[in-house]
């Protein structure tokens, strides 16, 4: 078998079944004296009949050296990676892409390799958005989570606390207190000075009055203004008045009214005889 006669019917020749495709390989096809042998191209394995080729799937036998994705096709596979690796220049092993130092994060401010991904997270103040990339400000004062107990002012990535008019920050740089303008002598009152709650108020002593300024005070004029009480002379002082009577008066104990002096009557007038009393004087006069 595997031969055939030549015309001259005695010498035998080898049949080359791979170039007649009579040998039913249906890959590569290898002639030999008297019979043939089939393989098969690289990535295939023959069948028990010796002639059909069938795809190896390297994957499923686990030959393919790749340590994530294998990926079989006809005579051959590929590796590839999982998402967040990048292959090696051997095909077949994997290794984790640092999106960080590559840049390709997308995060604006803190970025965080982990093995196959990466996290954005944000400097103190911020937050970052639905998007996991983007670092935005915290309104600290808006969102109430201050602990600044009168004014907050927003800033980037912070707050600052201050305080109402009247007030001074303690040194926690939250708290305010009540400044008292009196005993630090800060008012501008000239006389009276009183402290309250976050400001203060500024009154005279008896006989002056406050200015338009609220802080200075000047004498109240009691003689000028008619408010003495004064029946005849007044005298105007600092913070005060006094009243005097014209010759022929004297004050009375609530100095302030007058009334006529009798020299008669208490005998200082002297007359040796009639001594007839007037307003403010008096007359002598006789038998």
């Amino acid at each position: 078998p595997g031969y055939e006669i030549l015309n001259d019917n005695r010498t035998c020749v080898d049949i080359d079944e791979c170039v007649r495709n009579i040998s039913g390989c249906n890959q590569n096809c290898t002639n030999t004296n008297s019979s043939y042998f089939c393989s098969c191209y690289p990535g295939y394995e023959i069948l028990n009949d010796n002639r059909t080729c069938v795809d190896i799937d390297e994957c499923v036998c686990n030959i393919g050296g790749c340590n994530q994705n294998c990926n079989n096709n006809n005579g051959s596979y590929f590796c590839s990676c999982y998402p967040g690796y990048q292959i090696q220049d051997d095909n077949s092993i994997c290794v984790d892409i640092d999106e960080c130092a590559f840049n390709t994060s997308g995060c604006n401010q803190n970025c965080t390799n982990t093995n196959g991904s990466y996290f954005c997270s944000c400097h103190s103040g911020y937050e970052v958005l639905n998007n996991n990339r983007t670092c935005v400000v915290i309104d600290e004062c808006a969102r109430n989570i201050n602990r600044c107990n009168q004014n907050c002012t927003n800033t980037n990535g912070s707050y600052f606390c201050s305080c109402y008019p009247g007030y001074q920050i303690q040194d926690d740089n939250r708290t305010c207190v009540d400044i008292d303008e009196c005993t630090h002598n800060t008012s501008g009152c000239n006389q009276n000075c009183t402290n309250t709650i976050g400001s203060y108020l500024c009154s005279c002593y008896p006989g002056y009055e406050i200015q338009d300024d609220n802080r200075t005070c000047v004498d109240v004029d009691e003689c000028i203004h008619n408010i003495s009480g004064c029946n005849q002379n007044c005298t105007n002082t600092n913070g005060s008045f006094f009243c005097s009577c014209y010759p022929g008066y004297e004050i009375l104990n609530e100095y302030r009214t007058c009334v006529d002096i009798d020299e008669c009557v208490r005998n200082i007038s002297g007359c040796n005889q009639n001594c007839t009393n007037t307003n403010s004087s008096y007359f002598c006069s006789c038998y």
